[in-house]
């Protein structure tokens, strides 16, 4: 077809500008009315529109025609408020910029008033943007709830962020701070309320422990991730967690066993718990409370059934029946045997442990890493029996990624260093909990002992073909 023919075409319909045109939604009368045949004309237009100038007439008609075109596509069927939902699923969250929201607004003039009308696509305020981006979320989502981030080391516009951050804090729902020494960010932002903060995480890296000031009335906490940051512990707000982590807590700013117990009884629903790096000191009560453990169990065993008290004890079991991940590593070996000797947690699919010190402490994290075990394709055991090492690792191994915990997908397994133990009564019992397809690996710790390891071998070996005689 040449531009001869082009010209005996019939005249196309022109005027509709894509400023004016009114947005494909099911109401608009696109979607109620199917479109015509697309235009040959417009079409070769297009192929020619390289290489010659196409009348804007031409260019005006062929959008109108891709408009009328999508506008029968099924997501565009959808509800706007349920496009809208779509739209912010596929927000890379731990990434936000407005950068995301222009790729998506590229596709069509319907997304982008979509993405330009949807508070909720707008809730990030970064101290790393620009302050362009800032105002522009302001604008955007005058009302809804907002995600306040940032970091100490931005010095340059910590003066510019906290009065914002101020400003918006009654409707903030998630804060995330990265503190240092070089400012009073903690005390500067907590000096009014947050009524319906809902995710608190705080990475110190000053060189003193800092301490969350009393977060007044407001909705329960969510989650909560504090990295050398203590709090009031018997803050009213700490009730139904879904998410607790405390790492590298200095000495004065490690909650008591009360304090723990209680904030853990207080949230049944708690699926991650993560409590690392408190040293090598425990607090004074968890001395007490494992030789009070102690003690009780002793009673329990001289004492006949008829003459044993009553009384029920100082800390009953906390049952916690969503908790899939606990993380309990480097911490002294009383806090550990603490946590296990409460906690209840038979649905946990990522159990990572240090210092588990005794031979109740370690049966007490077996209880809760056998169903793990049992699941796993091979098992391997690292050995020493010279000073009663045992460590007991699933493949494949578990994996904590390093960012902050909304953004975490922990790698499920079992990983558990435990000292003090009778280590072949703990092998034998990981053999009688592994299916019996799985194989084990023992590793010395010690390459002398490889002797000790051939026996411990042929005895889970045993057991292994015990298990599936039966």
């Amino acid at each position: 077809m040449n531009l001869k023919v082009l010209q005996r075409r019939p005249k196309l319909r022109i005027g509709h500008s894509p400023k004016s045109e009114k947005r494909p939604c099911p109401d608009a009368p696109y979607a109620q009315h199917p479109p015509k045949p697309f235009n040959p004309a417009v079409r070769v237009a297009l192929r020619l529109g390289g290489k010659f100038m196409v009348p804007k007439s031409i260019l005006r008609e062929a959008a109108h025609q891709n408009r009328l075109r999508n506008a029968q596509a099924p997501i565009h069927r959808l509800p706007p408020e349920l496009l809208a939902e779509i739209m912010i699923y596929t927000i890379d969250w731990m990434y936000w910029g407005t950068w995301q929201l222009r790729i998506l607004a590229t596709v069509s003039t319907y997304w982008r008033d979509i993405i330009l009308s949807s508070p909720r696509c707008w809730s990030v305020l970064d101290g790393l943007h620009e302050p362009d981006e800032w105002r522009a979320v302001i604008a955007h989502n005058p009302a809804g709830l907002l995600d306040l981030r940032f970091a100490a080391s931005l010095s340059d516009r910590v003066e510019e962020f906290v009065p914002l951050a101020v400003a918006e804090a009654n409707r903030t729902a998630t804060l995330t701070l990265y503190v240092d020494d070089e400012n009073e960010l903690v005390e500067r932002l907590f000096a009014v309320p947050f009524p319906v903060l809902r995710d608190l995480l705080v990475h110190n890296s000053a060189t003193e422990q800092k301490v969350v000031p009393p977060l007044g009335d407001g909705g329960h906490l969510r989650h909560v991730e504090l990295y050398r940051t203590g709090m009031r512990w018997d803050e009213p707000r700490l009730v139904n967690l879904t998410t607790l982590c405390l790492a590298a807590l200095a000495a004065g700013g490690v909650p008591t066993t009360t304090q723990l117990h209680a904030l853990l009884s207080n949230s049944p629903n708690l699926e991650r718990l993560r409590i690392t790096d408190w040293g090598d000191f425990a607090e004074a009560s968890y001395h007490a409370a494992v030789e009070q453990n102690d003690e009780d169990e002793a009673t329990s065993v001289s004492v006949s059934d008829s003459d044993r008290p009553s009384t029920s004890p100082k800390f009953p079991p906390i049952p916690l029946p969503k908790l899939s991940t606990l993380i309990t590593t480097y911490l002294p070996p009383e806090v550990v045997s603490f946590l296990y000797s409460v906690i209840h947690a038979p649905a946990c699919q990522t159990v990572l442990v240090t210092h588990g010190v005794g031979p109740k402490c370690a049966n007490a994290i077996l209880d809760m890493g056998v169903p793990i075990v049992a699941r796993a394709p091979c098992i391997v055991l690292t050995v020493d029996p010279n000073s009663s090492y045992l460590r007991i690792s699933s493949e494949p191994m578990p994996g904590i990624p390093a960012t902050w915990v909304l953004w975490s997908r922990d790698i499920p397994g079992f990983d558990a260093q435990l000292m003090g133990v009778d280590v072949k009564q703990l092998a034998r019992r990981i053999a009688a909990a592994a299916d019996s397809r799985s194989h084990f690996v023992v590793m010395p710790l010690v390459p002398s002992e490889e002797r000790v390891f051939g026996d411990l071998l042929e005895e889970l070996e045993v057991v292994r073909c015990a298990k599936q005689a039966d």
